[in-house]
């Protein structure tokens, strides 16, 4: 394909503070050789991050399932989102965003929990720990907090999950380098090559995010268990202490309103700007 064969088109999504979450979401008329890029656009005075899952690269979306963790700072800022179709491809790509919930999980200080709340979800965590290989566990600690033992990689599976929320996280293996990110299902990190998680964060993403609660705990070796917040990277005073275990829980509120369904529909949050 040459660039004369391309056909470009562009629009400016302008967003609020907080974390979002752009994916291409599947189609049975997805296009097959189409591309789509994210890239800061100055509209507002925000910063921009931009975190890619595993495989991607230069903040570009190529195929169905291919997301990126978008985090907006300071003030309202906007992102750029390209499409690139070669000659002969019209149909446009099916770009999802979900604004990632960030309240704060877990009951309020003094609370009780009531004898009919809600019962968590069931997760189903797999790891890779330093010599004791492949783990799987259900509802509870992934690891041994008590160790020095290296959780090397990990998925959490959710079993029974509903449409529209999922579970996000991302992994570091090494201080300043570059995160793993992925969706429920996903693995991160690596296995048997010795490499430790230096860092975690998980979230909540999805169009009803905010009918759950996140919670659990990380610990890093030596060091006291940290609580799992979200919009929160977790990792030891120094930045290089080993994860060694991991522990979460989703648990349904008991009665939410209705966020908006995405960013693209709620005009106080986003505004779009098209240029074909």
């Amino acid at each position: 394909m040459n660039n004369h064969s391309l056909k470009v088109s562009s629009r400016i999504a302008v967003l609020d503070v907080g974390m979002y979450i752009f994916r291409y979401v599947s189609d049975t008329s997805a296009p097959k050789n189409s591309s789509l890029s994210l890239h800061q656009a100055p509209i507002g005075k925000g910063a921009v991050d931009f975190f890619p899952a595993s495989g991607i690269t230069r903040n570009t979306l190529t195929a169905p399932g291919d997301c990126i963790i978008v985090r907006i700072k300071g003030a309202q800022a906007s992102v750029l989102i390209t499409e690139y179709h070669p000659e002969g491809e019209s149909a446009a790509i099916q770009l999802r965003i979900d604004q990632i919930n960030t309240s704060p999980a877990g009951p309020k200080p003094g609370t009780t929990q009531k004898a009919n709340a809600p019962q968590p979800v069931r997760l189903k965590l797999h790891g890779h720990i330093e010599t004791r290989g492949d783990i799987v566990v259900e509802n509870g600690w992934l690891g041994a907090p008590n160790t020095l033992l290296r959780l090397e990689g990990f998925s959490v599976d959710w079993k029974d999950q509903p449409q529209d929320v999922s579970l996000a996280y991302l992994c570091r293996s090494g201080k300043n380098s570059e995160p793993q990110i992925a969706l429920a299902g996903q693995f991160v990190g690596t296995r048997r090559q010795a490499k430790p998680i230096t860092s975690v964060a998980f979230a909540l993403t999805g169009q009803r995010a905010a009918h759950y609660e996140l919670s659990g705990q990380a610990v890093f070796g030596g060091q006291p268990p940290l609580a799992v917040a979200a919009d929160k990277e977790l990792s030891g005073p120094n930045g290089t202490e080993q994860l060694v275990a991991l522990r979460l829980v989703i648990t349904p509120r008991a009665a939410q309103v209705s966020p908006p369904a995405s960013p693209w529909s709620d005009t106080e949050t986003t505004q779009i700007f098209r240029n074909s």
